[in-house]
């Protein structure tokens, strides 16, 4: 007996619609029959254990199909055909949306695709404290694998980033604004996008808060920054208006800043600690040793000391000393300086900041 063409079709459109009445009626691809879960599938059954969480991208634009290859290809559901025949049946077909998925190997076609179309997307983030520097923030970059030492210093460097991105210097020191920054897992691979959000964000904290009062001063966004990034280092509590004043006194008195975080810059790791010989160093960030301000930046201001580098505080203070509860001792000359290091650091100093 010869079996037309057509008797084959409708046997097919049967199949399918029995899948889609189960699926209708069960809500679930696990409880379709074993032979419609393998319908479709473009390779053979692999063994692998149910329950191991994969990290699946889903690109922007990818159609239904292309949805159900990835997903079968990382074992998250065993046939594209049955997931597809879901999205069609629910009507779904054009909610899926784009992203990184945490889903589980041997899932359900029904709850996977709700977690597609939830849009609830896996995100990663790495929180840059204030007054980190490059050499800080590369090893936090390499640290959360989104890119190694080297190549983020590169980058820091690249005169080409740096135009590019429009800001002054010799590095990308100071301009990595302190946040807490969010990617997904598929943007590990490209640093260099984070990078420009870490620049971006500082533009944007900029022109709010500084660039207008800056200008009108005639600061530079080097000299802001820079300013900024020391009262960032010296700075507790609510004093970056009071550290602020303590340094723009001293430049219109031509005195040195005498800022301790600047003898070690690129020498020895922030925090370290300081020694004569660090102070008499002569090299460019030393303001021991030289007038004005650095070169450029020794770390990464967040927004109270970019504020506070072009609104100091109206005081006459040149001098301040740590009290070790977290705060400092502002003075306006160096006896009554020298009193307080005596009395907070028990062992005075002729020449002190």
């Amino acid at each position: 007996m010869r079996v037309s063409f057509w008797s084959v079709l409708k046997g097919v459109l049967v199949i399918v619609v029995l899948a889609g009445l189960a699926v209708v009626s069960y809500g679930t691809y696990s409880r379709l029959p074993e032979f419609l879960r393998e319908v479709g599938s473009s390779s053979p059954a692999q063994s692998v254990a149910p329950g191991q969480e994969v990290i699946v991208t889903i690109p922007k634009g990818a159609s239904l199909s292309q949805v159900g290859t990835i997903l079968q290809e990382k074992r998250v559901i065993s046939s594209r055909f049955v997931f597809k025949i879901v999205a069609l049946i629910r009507g779904e077909q054009r909610n899926v949306k784009a992203g990184d998925y945490a889903l589980r190997t041997g899932g359900d076609a029904g709850e996977v695709l709700d977690l597609l179309i939830s849009g609830k997307t896996l995100m990663l983030s790495v929180t840059i404290p204030e007054g980190y520097n490059v050499f800080q923030i590369a090893d936090l970059f390499q640290q959360n694998s989104i890119m190694s030492r080297k190549e983020f210093l590169a980058l820091a460097n690249d005169p080409a980033l740096l135009k590019e991105l429009g800001v002054e210097g010799s590095s990308l020191e100071g301009y990595l604004f302190p946040d807490t920054y969010h990617f997904r897992p598929s943007e590990l691979g490209n640093g260099k996008q984070l990078i420009r959000r870490m620049v971006q964000r500082f533009l944007e904290v900029y022109d709010k808060y500084a660039r207008s009062t800056a200008e009108a001063s005639g600061w530079s966004m080097l000299q802001v920054v820079t300013m900024a990034s020391l009262i960032e280092k010296e700075a507790r509590a609510d004093e970056h208006a009071l550290v602020s004043a303590v340094f723009h006194n001293r430049l219109k008195l031509n005195m040195r800043l005498q800022s301790d975080p600047t003898v070690i810059y690129g020498i020895k790791p922030m925090g370290a600690k300081i020694t004569r010989a660090d102070l008499d160093r002569k090299q460019p960030y030393n303001t021991y040793q030289v007038s004005g301000l650095p070169p450029g930046p020794i770390a990464n201001p967040g927004k109270a000391s970019i504020t506070a580098a072009v609104k100091p505080a109206d005081v006459d203070f040149l001098y301040f000393v740590a009290k070790n509860d977290g705060t400092h001792q502002f003075s306006s000359n160096l006896k009554d300086h020298n009193r307080w290091v005596n009395l907070y650091q028990r062992q005075p100093r002729t020449q002190t900041r």
